[in-house]
């Protein structure tokens, strides 16, 4: 009796397998463009009523969308996994090529870097072309509210979520914006015009233009930037790394469907 049981179960395993298999396939085959149910169950080598029913399942769980007289289209489901699957690409390894990139264009040492809570956390460095010993390490921590990196990623989350990034107080260094009325002031400046500046706020004698990356929902999910020291970054030369940061930043999102 219990091999008979094993065989069963080892058989059940099986169909299970191939139901599922086929599930993917009618799913692909619906990306592809196919939407009948005669058209689907002939790609598949199906019967309709095999067709019909899995296709029924996959309606219930959310994975495909049924419309009265259209057919079948990919569901809710399918494209909230499909953004989470962008997400979790391996954002250093996805954004390193336009980071080195930027360095090459720019000579200056390049950040990027992620919010976490109060802080950025910096997730990869390229370093620049100049000679010149930055506070910054992969894995670095820094508070949002003085670094460029920062600025760019809280300007463009919801207003609420910039006081609880805010600490009072805060001097890093005898520039670092430590009134929350200002912060918000450079925090609406920085929307507006795209990219965040660190003018010695964060470290003295650095100066530091970011920008943010988004995804595809269109949330900002980490920031590039540029530092160098503040007499290579002067008011002159400012825009001109500003414009090569957005586009790299821009570029990036795209990549994640941004």
């Amino acid at each position: 009796m219990g091999a008979m049981k094993g065989r069963g179960g080892k058989a059940s395993e099986t169909s299970g397998a191939q139901t599922l298999l086929r599930g993917l396939w009618l799913m692909e085959c619906v990306a592809d463009g196919v939407h009948d149910l005669p058209g689907l169950a002939q790609a598949l080598g199906l019967s309709r009523s095999t067709a019909h029913r899995i296709l029924s399942a996959l309606v219930r769980q959310g994975y495909l969308r049924r419309e009265p007289r259209k057919g079948y289209f990919l569901g809710p489901k399918l494209i909230r996994l499909g953004f989470k699957a962008y997400e979790e690409l391996s954002l250093p390894a996805l954004a390193r090529p336009h980071l080195e990139a930027l360095r090459d264009a720019t000579k200056e040492t390049v950040h990027l870097a992620v919010l976490d809570g109060k802080e950025v956390v910096y997730i990869d460095k390229v370093p620049g072309k100049r000679e010149l010993l930055l506070a910054s390490q992969i894995g670095s921590r820094f508070p949002a509210q003085s670094t460029a990196l920062g600025k760019a990623l809280l300007a463009f989350l919801p207003e609420e979520r910039w006081a609880m990034a805010f600490t009072p107080g805060l001097k890093r260094t005898p520039n670092t914006l430590s009134d929350f009325a200002r912060f918000r002031e450079e925090l609406l400046a920085t929307r507006a015009r795209g990219y965040a500046l660190d003018l010695e706020e964060n470290e003295p004698g650095v100066r530091c233009v970011a920008a943010p990356i988004f995804n595809g929902r269109g949330e900002p999910v980490a920031a590039v930037s540029v530092s160098t020291a503040a007499v290579y970054l002067d008011e002159e030369r400012l825009p001109e790394v500003a414009a090569e940061v957005v586009k790299t930043a821009q570029r990036i999102s795209r990549e994640l469907g941004g």
